[in-house]
């Protein structure tokens, strides 16, 4: 059976993977508050019916695969690893931050705490962030982007003969990196990625920006925005789908 690698990076709460494993409860119950939320209870602007079905019919259709995916959640802040449940859903977790070449391939780094607060899910390793103080930090062990994507390309091709991955990131600077190093690692194996690329211009300036959007665009490869909120679900959900259909699992 060929399997789809969801390699997740800076998982967080893991919101994105539960809007699609997570419980149905919670799911209906976010569509309602979407249904009638723009025009009653001030909760965002209104999703078209139309688009809801479509994100309903996407969700169940990976979910009826949820037997083909392997997921990997990393994550730098151990307090939260510690914390949430959704990390004994995974297949893999490592409890490390990855980094760019600036430091060394294996360190022990300063994860500097979003806001002050060890819960924060915006802790970074660039002291650059604007949500971050050099006082308030926890250790984290680090590995080089390089270093875990070619170890890691190592253990699933021994593991598995056919697979594809599925890269979701908001790693607060380093996804330029990771990027980098996973297509090095898998070549076209990397079929899609998905997540939030605004901490790569807020810390590395426009021009890192730009030169990721050009590497990602000279080598096909597909990006969607997919983060926590309820408006990126839909398009995230129906590219992931459309994954799952493609790759025939």
């Amino acid at each position: 059976m060929r399997k789809l690698i969801w390699v997740d990076v800076g998982t967080h709460f893991g919101q994105e993977y539960s809007s699609i494993f997570g419980s149905n409860y919670n799911f209906y119950y976010l569509i309602l508050r979407r249904i009638i939320g723009g025009n009653i209870l001030n909760r965002g602007k209104p999703v078209k019916f139309q688009e809801l079905r479509r994100l309903v019919r996407d969700r169940r259709r990976i979910r009826k695969q949820s037997s083909a995916f392997y997921t990997i959640f990393v994550e730098a802040n151990s307090k939260i690893v510690y914390s949430k449940d959704v990390y004994h859903e995974a297949d893999f977790v490592f409890n490390l931050a990855l980094t760019d070449e600036t430091h060394p391939s294996v360190s022990i780094a300063k994860l500097y705490l979003g806001n002050d607060s060890e819960l924060s899910q915006g802790s970074s390793v660039y002291l650059a962030k604007h949500n971050v103080e050099k006082d308030s930090y926890v250790p984290a062990f680090a590995v080089s982007t390089s270093s875990f994507f070619t170890e890691l390309e190592l253990y699933l091709t021994e593991k598995y003969t056919h697979y594809d991955v599925l890269l979701r990131l908001n790693c607060e600077g380093v996804e330029d990196d990771v990027i980098y190093s996973a297509h090095y690692s898998f070549g076209n194996k990397l079929k899609l990625v998905c997540g939030s690329l605004k901490d790569v211009e807020g810390i590395k300036g426009h021009s890192a920006l730009e030169k990721l959007h050009k590497f990602m665009h000279d080598r096909k490869i597909i990006f969607v925005s997919f983060n926590s909120g309820f408006d990126s679900w839909p398009r995230a959900h129906a590219a992931i789908s459309n994954l799952v259909k493609t790759e025939g699992m």
